[in-house]
């Protein structure tokens, strides 16, 4: 029963989750097949003009059959001239735009041929805020300052023309390749000299006429000559309310006032510190039944104190809430103020810290200890352990920046031997809009969800709080249950609110205010996201002072990448969150009829259970959970009610395990696979070793190991039934350890003892550069209805041997943030539908495969089945 009880609880709990996926959209190129529709050729004499026919600003021709030095490029073109495989590559880009009837290129000869040409227009890129992908380093800033120094210049010209052409999945490029990479891009800041310069770039792994057009765009472009901004200073004189801009009175207001809520936070914790001790040793213990009595019986004070520290947060947040760029500088004097709270400033001398320290040798004494002298620089080799109790305020001392340390830190991670810390006027931070947005948006991030604690009363039944008190939870809660339905079989509502909750789930007096706050904290973390992003732009260059600025990757420090793909939280409370399968919850409804949810008690089921269960051994045959509203209110959509659990396994007596497990099957696949870029862009061929068994009698499995001759590989994992599975991933590099071995899969039971055991033969791996998928490339871009034309290209046309090959599909599931790998799609295949040849290199893969937009992975893979063995070529497309 415990676990079918869990899951309808869980569905009561209301989670808000606002995360949503991001879209990113870019211009393609035009081909050789409408190259009558691009340009026009005047021959006269021995001469020829190529004319554009259509807008844009670059172009790139493959020609032959003419030399370079027989090419003229008018003046107001940058241009680029390479040569491929014997005939010249052209490029040119102007800052400006080309018109239809404007000469492209002079061509001294009549007998050339124009192979190929793509072109293309900056412009043509439009997209909204919210569309783009998470800022990293290599990702803003002045586009096309390869070398650093704050301007597009003609060093870095050069620079770009070396890596011009390059495809990294065909030239063993550098790491660097992806700096040279800089389009299509977009103009996200619009501060001051950033306001006509391409500052954000959406990656599409190729140095081509894209990254020229944006090059050209901002060559000659200087942020050295922005104009320096005005600082206003902060320290512990400021009075924030006789600056007469609010936006800089209310930051004044934050950097002045953080000081005391930091002595009423050690305050609180110091006067709670029993009762946080409890929850924290309970939690260490894993003792269940501690962590829930400790939250039921919160002490009233304690509460009390943390809401008043969380509605504080919530003031400084919307002080902190930008509306417009910051236009001068914020120079937080930060050793200037009263951090030890003891009436005097002492900025000169270090902030000490009060803790009980644990010696080597098992003494324990109370310590002030020096933030810098001590805890940073200090010898800890004959520290055991540091409990830390709070600020001293009775040593003086209230500086706790040390500006000089921190750049020694930040260059290399060592500070000079018998450094010993000064504090002076040169420790101090520039508060910009990065840093405010930082502060704003973990700020609104604690004020949203620490809000959620308070919402509800956690107050269950007296029986229940005597459970948790004195007997096992597990049990006793099924006792409970039991006892309740012997009657008539039924637990109702009633029975559940009266036995079990109590006054649990209804709501606290301020309900309605608080949840109103958590929605504005939530929907409004878009705008620190903005100016965040703005703030890594601008501040791509390190300034010194300035914690935001230099190659910070903000979206690893906020912790918003959880996956491949990298997620924003959404504002929009109106997006429909899936909770699996077809089961979805609307936050808007939460959050805009608040008033239907102050009492989820009503949302409670009746319990019908169907067996015997006056017995010692009680056995169920059926659970039914009659719910009195399954759509909770217009909250929940796809629930079946009632909700019906046929056999279910409980109340029965366990089974004893069998005394023997033995192995049905083993399989297992050596795989070389090229999978999708990373979230750098990057490809890295990988090996991964699947393995697959079914076991007998997995209950008994102590555990399964794979060993290649006497080499530990892996574990495998127990997934359902009596399936095991692993896939282990090596580096390219392993594959001669890897290839041409017996693999022995052992079983072990409880008694540590061997119990069965398989071997398998891994053949000659397939090498990396097996064949390649040319068509399409990693992240473009078609339209719903669009036929996708797959092509392929095999070295020498001869493949090593294999014995079959698929093409398969992949749909990106936005609910886990993955490709849905357990639901692709063949879409062809050479030995049950032999509807495709490897040796045609191509084939057209049919629109009705991709039925909605979204991102997806193109699979093609061959198999070597008698070798266990197979090469795996991966790509992923967005269908819009």
């Amino acid at each position: 029963m415990r676990k079918y009880i869990k899951i309808i609880l869980s569905i009561l709990i209301i989670s808000i989750i606002l995360v949503g996926c991001l879209q990113t959209k870019t211009h393609e190129t035009k081909t050789n097949t409408e190259i009558k529709n691009i340009i026009d050729i005047i021959k006269e004499n021995n001469n020829s003009l190529i004319i554009s026919k259509v807008e844009g600003d670059s172009f790139e021709f493959l020609l032959s059959n003419v030399d370079a030095e027989n090419i003229e490029i008018p003046n107001k073109f940058m241009s680029i001239t390479k040569n491929k495989d014997g005939n010249p590559i052209v490029a040119i880009s102007t800052a400006d735009s080309v018109k239809p009837g404007d000469v492209l290129l002079k061509i001294y000869s009549n007998s050339f041929n124009i192979e190929k040409i793509d072109y293309y227009s900056r412009n043509s890129i439009t997209k909204e805020y919210y569309d783009i992908n998470p800022y990293n380093w290599k990702w803003g800033g002045l586009l096309g300052d390869f070398n650093l120094d704050g301007e597009v210049g003609l060093t870095d010209f050069a620079s770009f023309v070396y890596y011009y052409g390059m495809e990294p999945w065909i030239y063993d490029v550098s790491e660097e390749f992806s700096r040279f990479d800089i389009g299509p891009a977009l103009n996200i800041s619009q501060k001051g000299i950033w306001s006509d310069i391409y500052d954000y770039k959406l990656e599409d792994w190729n140095v081509n006429i894209i990254d020229f057009s944006i090059f050209t765009a901002n060559y000659g472009k200087n942020i050295n000559f922005e104009t320096p901004l005005g600082t206003i200073t902060i320290n512990s004189s400021t009075i924030p309310n006789s600056i007469s801009t609010p936006t800089y009175s209310n930051i004044a207001y934050f950097l002045t006032d953080i000081p005391n809520f930091i002595h009423n936070l050690s305050n609180t914790f110091s006067t709670h510190e029993a009762y946080i001790f409890s929850i924290l040793e309970a939690l260490n213990s894993e003792d269940l039944n501690g962590v829930l009595l400790s939250l039921i019986n919160i002490p009233t004070d304690f509460k009390n104190d943390i809401l008043t520290l969380l509605e504080k947060l919530g003031d400084y947040a919307e002080k902190l809430q930008l509306n417009d760029y910051l236009y001068e500088n914020i120079k937080w004097m930060i050793n200037d103020f009263d951090w030890n709270n003891d009436g005097i400033i002492t900025n000169n001398a270090e902030l000490h810290i009060e803790a009980t320290v644990t010696y080597m040798d098992n003494t324990v004494q109370k310590e002030s200890l020096g933030v810098y002298s001590d805890l940073i620089l200090g010898d800890m080799s004959n520290i055991e352990n540091i409990e830390f109790i709070g600020i001293d305020s009775d040593t003086p001392g209230d500086a706790i920046l040390d500006w000089d340390l921190v750049e020694q830190l930040s260059d290399d991670g060592t500070v000079t031997n018998g450094y010993a810390s000064v504090f002076d006027e040169n420790d101090y931070l520039l508060i910009d809009e990065g840093f405010v947005s930082m502060l704003d948006f973990i700020l609104k991030y604690i004020y949203g969800y620490g809000n959620m604690l308070f919402l509800y009363n956690l107050t269950p039944t007296a029986t229940v709080i005597d459970i948790l008190e004195n007997y096992s939870l597990d049990a006793s809660i099924t006792e409970l249950l039991l006892n309740m339905a012997k009657d008539d079989n039924i637990i109702t509502q009633k029975e559940l609110i009266g036995n079990i909750f109590g006054n649990m789930l209804t709501a606290e007096n301020d309900f309605e205010t608080r949840v109103a706050s958590i929605q504005n904290s939530f929907i409004t973390l878009d705008i620190p996201i903005k100016y965040a992003i703005d703030d890594s732009i601008t501040d791509y260059l390190y300034i010194p002072h300035d914690p935001t600025s230099g190659p910070i990757d903000l979206m690893e420090l906020w912790e918003l990448s959880g996956s491949k793909i990298t997620k924003l939280f959404m504002t929009d409370i109106n997006t429909p969150v899936s909770l699996g399968g077809p089961i979805m919850i609307y936050p808007a409804v939460f959050f805009e009829s608040s008033a239907n949810f102050e009492d989820l008690r009503n949302y409670l089921p009746d319990i019908t259970l169907e067996g015997t269960l006056n017995s010692d051994t009680p056995e169920i045959s059926k659970i039914t959970f009659d719910l009195p509203d399954p759509y909770f209110g217009d909250l929940v959509s796809g629930i079946q009610n009632p909700i019906i659990i046929e056999n279910p396994d409980i109340f029965q007596p366990p089974e004893l395990p069998s005394t023997n497990a033995h192995i049905i099957d083993f399989k297992m696949e050596g795989i070389t696979r090229i999978p999708i870029p990373d979230e750098y862009g990057d490809v890295y061929p990988e090996i991964a070793l699947r393995f697959d068994s079914h076991i007998s009698n997995p209950e008994n499995v102590y555990y399964a190991e794979i060993w290649r001759d006497n080499d530990y590989i892996t574990d495998l994992n127990w997934v359902e039934e009596d399936y095991f599975y692993n896939e282990e991933y090596f580096d390219i590099a392993d594959t001669f350890y890897l290839e041409n071995s017996d693999y022995t899969l052992e079983v072990y039971d409880y008694s540590n003892t061997l119990v069965d055991s398989a071997a398998l033969y891994l053949g000659t791996l397939y090498p990396v550069d097996t064949f390649e998928i040319n068509s399409p490339l990693n992240n473009d871009f078609f339209n719903l209805g669009d036929n996708i034309q797959l092509t392929w290209y095999i070295p020498n046309n001869t493949l090593p041997y294999y014995e079959g090959a698929e093409i398969n599909i992949f749909k990106f599931d936005d609910f886990t943030g993955d490709f849905d790998w357990e639901n692709r799609i063949r879409v062809a295949d050479d030995y049950d539908n032999s509807n495709f040849d490897m040796y045609d290199n191509s084939y057209l893969i049919p629109a009705s495969f991709f039925d909605t937009p979204g991102l997806y992975l193109i699979e093609l893979v061959i198999y070597y089945w008698s070798e266990n063995t197979s090469f795996e070529y991966h790509i992923i497309i967005e269908i819009q």
